[in-house]
């Protein structure tokens, strides 16, 4: 059985090499999105003051400079950096994002594609492969594999400890790779696994949302405005800070056909740490501005709870700076564990042809 075992682990290694190859050097990037999108981009993603206008005030000059577009999500920024919009034209439901000043209201961009940044290319890249939905089900199943790999490997190396620092450089390249690739994944092992399933629960749900379901996005085109503008979105901040304590808004959800209600995502303070920037909902009418729910991550359902939790697990927010470190270094191994693995395959397949020759 331990020998069908070996063979399984190595075919399943062999088969998602390349794709996990990819996702893990773009999610090992992806750590530091925010401050590679400040390197590279200081003049879009950075405000001009930490000052910010009302939202009251915001959005008429959004609205004033995008006649053509409706405002669908608005994900607030820092102190000192700009907010990130996502619209959609009349007449479609194409999502694009641009940047905006909160200072000023100044609009720090036209509407871009959603992979228009390096970083956000990045993104599509580590969760379709740029397949579309055939990378997103390819993703989803490299996760999977990536579960059996950690799982199988220790169950191999259940005795680790006892070679764990062993790194044999003086007998053959064979062993070294061997010994790295061990060493690489019992050291890894943990994180591989919360990566691997919060990634296949992503996709693979995605895939199903989106292709099985046959998900139409063109019942939900852009004609209209689907809420009030007469309403105060700064009341209604004010209302969902007083509903929930120590609220800090992240998100804001305008309606469109396929989403009624104005909902602002944030978290509260003391939150756990295995709870996201988007936890705690509080939901308005879109036509009379009207507090309709409130939902927290401490009475949300379990399912909710359990999701919500991913996004610090995976993005590794769950210790502050240095678990994104962590997550950034350890989730390039399995870059280099493809690497020794193929190696390593490629050598026993040389020796075993060389002896068939001979």
């Amino acid at each position: 059985m331990r020998k069908l075992l070996w063979k399984w682990h190595g075919l399943a290694g062999l088969l998602t090499a390349l794709p996990l190859f990819v996702i893990a050097l773009s999610g090992s990037l992806l750590v530091f999105k925010n401050e590679l999108d400040n390197l590279l981009l200081p003049k879009v993603v950075q405000a001009s003051t930490s000052d910010r206008l009302s939202l009251t005030e915001l959005l008429p000059k959004v609205n004033s400079a995008l006649p053509s577009h409706e405002v669908l999500g608005w994900e607030f920024g820092d102190a000192g950096q700009a907010d990130t919009l996502f619209v959609a034209a009349h007449g479609s439901y194409d999502w694009q994002k641009l940047w905006l000043d909160p200072a000023s209201g100044e609009l720090l961009t036209v509407p871009k594609s959603l992979t228009w940044t390096l970083t956000d290319w990045l993104l599509q890249l580590h969760s379709e492969l740029l397949m579309g939905h055939l990378g997103l089900l390819i993703a989803g199943l490299t996760a999977l594999f990536m579960l059996f790999l950690g799982g199988s490997g220790i169950v191999l190396h259940r005795q680790f400890w006892r070679t764990f620092l062993t790194l044999r450089w003086r007998k053959s390249l064979r062993l070294l790779l061997s010994d790295s690739h061990k060493m690489l994944g019992i050291v890894s092992v943990p994180l591989f696994l919360v990566l691997g399933f919060t990634g296949a629960w992503w996709n693979l749900e995605h895939f199903y949302e989106e292709v099985i379901k046959e998900h139409d996005e063109s019942a939900f085109t852009i004609t209209q405005r689907y809420y009030n503008s007469q309403i105060d979105l700064e009341a209604m901040m004010a209302t969902a800070k007083t509903a929930l304590p120590g609220f800090t808004p992240s998100y804001l959800r305008l309606p469109d056909a396929s989403y009624p209600g104005l909902h602002l995502f944030g978290h509260q303070n003391g939150d756990s740490p295995l709870r996201s920037r988007f936890s705690s909902i509080v939901s308005f009418n879109d036509k009379t501005g009207e507090h309709t729910a409130t939902i927290t991550a401490a009475n949300a359902p379990l399912s909710y709870q359990f999701t919500d939790s991913f996004k610090p697990l995976h993005y590794g927010d769950v210790g502050g700076i240095a678990t994104r470190i962590i997550w950034c270094v350890v989730g390039f191994f399995p870059c280099l564990m493809a690497l020794s693995g193929f190696f390593m395959w490629r050598e026993r397949t040389q020796r075993r042809n060389n002896k068939i020759t001979y």
